[in-house]
């Protein structure tokens, strides 16, 4: 199914993120196209991993120049 590297996690209780999602997390997408503030985004920053994410008004101010910004529809 060309999917053999995605894996999706259900609940992760918060003491887990750090070594269940952050250590393994690559890239974070947010392709929605309504996004009020982004806290996934922050949060991946500050753990060191790219965001790549739809321009919505709420992640530009939020990510700013760290995030980097592409259509959802491109």
């Amino acid at each position: 199914d060309g999917l053999d590297n995605v894996e999706v996690l259900a609940q992760v209780p918060g003491e887990e993120m750090a070594e269940r999602v952050y250590g393994r997390t690559r890239v974070l997408l947010m392709p929605s196209s309504y996004e009020s503030w982004g806290r996934a985004g922050w949060e991946a920053l500050a753990s060191g991993i790219p965001v790549v994410a739809h321009p919505t008004p709420g992640l530009c101010e939020s990510l700013g120049e760290a995030g980097v910004f592409v259509d959802r529809n491109d």
